[in-house]
């Protein structure tokens, strides 16, 4: 243990002061922000130790790859290049460091790109479209454009065609309809809030629909986007259609705070690589 605080001293200080001020950032907006729930420090751990595992396994996959379809390069590299490098002058010294280094932070790059990039690429749009608001009833030029997705071309409600829209337009099938029922089928369903039930092995993640079911329309009214879960259980969301208050006839699209109980269902359409 004394070896490994000796060689890794470090990297053990600067991860320890990256997680104390991640915390104190938390807090502070915790406290002063309450309302807000969109920072999450434990799910935000969890993402960054899932990126770290990930690169670390993408690095072994890639050198297993080498010892097995280049069996004389991996032997030496291992035998040859790692024991001697002490050996190496200077110069060379600092022109191989760079080369691995920079080799690392390229394989990191492409890694955290490739990850869940549809994810990203759909979440940026939606915060991008956070200002989108009706000028008149289920009108505006953006709205216009989410209803002529799905067919119409005059003013209706359209949050299905939010979502609808969005989906398609990073390349996600789906329902491609105006209709909020189009996006709980069973076939799509990940999680239903009133029968607990939960497709085994899954876990809601940012780009998930979400559906609110209504008991007087006796079907789900409302669609709208899973963004997180935050520290105090609520779901957060992209909505269209919706306003502060949350209703499903509002007039725009607002970041929302909902309370599980009261979303039908999650369903997932973009499928896991």
């Amino acid at each position: 243990m004394n070896k490994f605080l000796r060689t890794f001293k470090e990297e053990v200080v600067t991860i320890a002061l990256l997680v104390a001020g991640f915390f104190c950032l938390n807090w502070v907006l915790g406290r002063y922000f309450p309302t807000s729930a969109l920072f999450d420090f434990v799910s935000e751990i969890e993402t960054m130790a899932y990126s770290i595992v990930r690169f670390i396994v993408v690095l072994a996959m890639a050198w297993v790859g080498v010892r097995v379809i280049f069996p004389n390069v991996f032997k030496f590299l291992r035998d040859d290049f790692y024991s001697r490098f002490p050996e190496l002058d200077r110069n060379m010294k600092y022109i191989l460091g760079t080369v691995i280094f920079l080799v690392f932070v390229l394989a990191g790059s492409i890694t955290a790109k490739a990850q869940d990039s549809v994810r990203h690429e759909l979440l940026q749009n939606l915060t991008e479209q956070l200002d989108v608001r009706e000028i008149t009833p289920n009108r505006s030029p953006m709205i216009d454009t989410y209803l002529k997705h799905v067919g119409f071309n005059q003013p209706a409600p359209w949050c299905a065609a939010f979502v609808s829209w969005n989906l398609s337009n990073v390349g996600v099938t789906n329902p491609k309809s105006a209709w909020s029922p189009s996006f709980a089928s069973d076939k799509d369903v990940i999680w239903y809030s009133k029968s607990g039930y939960k497709r085994k092995g899954t876990k809601a993640q940012t780009g998930d629909v979400v559906t609110f079911y209504y008991t007087r329309l006796k079907r789900v009214g409302h669609v709208g986007f899973y963004i997180k879960t935050d520290k105090s259980g609520y779901f957060i969301t992209i909505e269209g259609n919706t306003n502060k208050s949350g209703s499903r006839s509002g007039d725009g699209v607002y970041m929302k705070k909902r309370p599980p109980a009261k979303v039908h269902a999650i369903s997932r359409y973009i499928k896991e690589v």
